[in-house]
């Protein structure tokens, strides 16, 4: 196995090798911080490694890589916003008017339509065993933990409530709670944040849909991996939650491609959950100044491969649906 390379051997390979000039002390720490293999390496492409970002200076890549962590940084508090909201939203309708709130009570009572349907079926019986999985195992933890929340209710001979167990759900676990919930439910959670359009929608789905598709980019931000060139996208756009978008925004083309169709979803929640478009035009803002700051940056031939050529127009477009 080849010896480790010295930060001067990889400065002379980008140099040399890569055709990137990369000169003194200050881009020599720059090389240090962002590290070669997460930085240069990671961000020498546009989705593919076969579609390489003609870079012909290290500052032009310290311009991708804070761009991309400075979109991250923009993004994680309003991902975070929307999961709790959307968590609270779901977990407060889906026991309303039960007797009991616990999820065993909630899956007995209002996970049960359809009985034929076994495609659902199965999607009940495996979030029933996630849930009991993730449940079992924060049991576990706790037993290191002062905070005891599951074991507050076990010890005591009770059912954890499905607030509790909201609490530790990943997003895709919310996700699939919903595509579980019986129809009636599912129509009253979409009716109260007004995702509900019958002309689309006619399976009662477009909020999990939604939340799967922000899933990849929710776990990208937190988890600190690239995000600029939608690399972390792991579906195609559903075509009822294209449709509903593009219905709903007047923004054609929507398509997951370039990140700001990922911010034009984002605007929409916020739009109904925030209410007073405080969070979604802060986010526009910041996502347009990061575009602007980049094109000032970079070379137009990598900008134009970042930042799509109807980005601008969406960007337009957006602002006047947030105003509207």
């Amino acid at each position: 196995m080849a010896s480790p390379q010295t930060i001067n051997g990889l400065m002379r390979h980008l140099r040399n090798d890569c055709n990137v000039q990369i000169n003194g002390s200050k881009q020599k720490k720059q090389l240090v911080s962002y590290g070669y293999y997460h930085g240069y390496k990671g961000y020498r492409f546009v989705k593919q490694q076969n579609t390489q970002i003609p870079y012909t200076d290290f500052s032009e890549v310290v311009a991708v890589i804070e761009y991309d962590n400075n979109m991250k940084a923009a993004l994680y508090p309003t991902l975070m916003f929307l999961e709790t909201a959307l968590k609270n939203i779901v977990c407060n309708t889906s026991v309303e008017g039960l007797r009991q709130g616990t999820f065993d009570y909630v899956y007995k009572e209002r996970m049960s339509d359809n009985p034929s349907n076994a495609k659902l079926q199965l999607k009940r019986l495996k979030l029933r065993n996630s849930v009991y999985s993730q449940v079992s195992r924060r049991y576990s933890d706790e037993a290191r933990r002062e905070n005891q929340m599951v074991r507050h209710f076990y010890n005591r001979g009770e059912d954890a409530p499905l607030w509790a167990i909201f609490e530790f759900l990943y997003l895709k676990d919310l996700a699939s709670f919903f595509e579980c919930l019986n129809t009636a439910t599912r129509e009253d959670i979409l009716n109260q944040i007004d995702l509900f359009d019958v002309s689309i929608d006619t399976n009662r789905g477009l909020l999990s849909t939604v939340l799967f598709t922000l899933k990849a980019l929710r776990n990208a931000v937190a988890h600190n991996n690239i995000i600029f060139d939608t690399r972390f996208k792991d579906r195609k756009i559903s075509n009822v939650l294209k449709r509903w978008v593009e219905k709903e925004t007047g923004i054609q083309n929507i398509t997951l491609y370039s990140l700001v169709d990922y911010i034009i979803i984002i605007c929409c929640l916020l739009k109904r959950i925030d209410f007073n478009n405080t969070r979604a035009n802060d986010l526009l803002r910041q996502y347009k100044e990061q575009n602007d700051l980049l094109k000032s940056s970079v070379t137009p031939e990598i900008y134009s491969m970042i930042i799509q050529q109807n980005v601008a127009s969406k960007i337009t477009s957006l602002k006047a649906y947030l105003n509207s």
